[in-house]
């Protein structure tokens, strides 16, 4: 595990058990996560020997970026207590929801029933309706992706044939993760909406960039591919937002 005492060598550890030499560590944490972009290896032979050391959001990361948990001082754990209240969207998945199936419907096919809970979790999500976020888009033909627990709708994603995803709303943590399996085995790239800043922030660190609409919405585009390979991203999957939260209370 690590911690700030001993932080160094630690890395310096860790790095070689995973036989990564410091450039592909390097170029690796660049390319999964902004906060790293620029880092040189002469930057991380000064945190390995203990010269230097690396902020805390940066030592939070590289633990995750291991999947490796990090023990946290009683100065670290004061900052923390402050960033609780940040919200990263979601319920968390204490108990998750069972998905029996994933029904696929061309959405000017929807039932009445099924137009109603989509409709309805959309404008919860984002505060606007789903009419008016579609029509900040060029006309496409959407497919409704509808997750089921029996005959409950718990979660779904609209998308057009290009991967524009206007709409993506779920009941919790396990159902968004789900989404995002679904939609890694049908696109390479996305523009996906975003429902918290904290989240939006994240992606944009993640290397998506904004894609801008006149939806109050905000959307994001990039490789979805990439994203789902990312480590950082992963760890938010395993329902862990230490990272999304640190990430928004250092940029204030």
């Amino acid at each position: 595990m690590f911690k700030k005492e001993g932080f160094g060598i630690k890395l310096r550890q860790t790095r070689k058990d995973n036989k990564l030499s410091q450039f592909d560590f390097v170029s690796q944490l660049a390319n999964a996560h902004k906060e790293f972009t620029g880092l040189s290896q002469t930057t991380l032979s000064l945190w390995e020997n203990g010269k230097r050391e690396p902020s805390f959001l940066r030592r939070i990361a590289i633990a995750r970026f291991f999947a490796e948990g990090y023990e946290m001082s009683e100065q670290e754990k004061k900052f923390v207590s402050k960033t609780k209240a940040t919200e990263v969207g979601g319920r968390p998945a204490v108990y998750p929801v069972s998905i029996t199936d994933i029904v696929a419907v061309d959405f000017t096919s929807l039932s009445e029933k099924q137009a109603d809970v989509v409709n309805k979790g959309h404008e919860h999500f984002y505060t606007e309706s789903l009419t008016e976020t579609m029509a900040a888009f060029p006309q496409a033909h959407y497919t409704a992706n509808l997750l089921m627990n029996e005959n409950a709708i718990v979660g779904h994603y609209i998308a057009s044939n290009a991967g524009m995803i206007v709409s993506f709303c779920f009941i919790d943590n396990s159902v968004a993760v789900r989404m995002v399996l679904d939609l890694d085995g049908k696109f390479a790239s996305v523009v996906l909406p975003t429902r918290t800043p904290a989240i939006a922030s994240f992606f944009q660190d993640l290397h998506f960039e904004p894609y801008p609409t006149a939806s109050r919405v905000k959307f994001y585009k990039g490789s979805l591919k990439d994203l789902c390979q990312n480590p950082f991203f992963k760890d938010l999957l395993n329902n862990n937002a230490d990272l999304v939260r640190f990430s928004k209370a250092q940029k204030g």
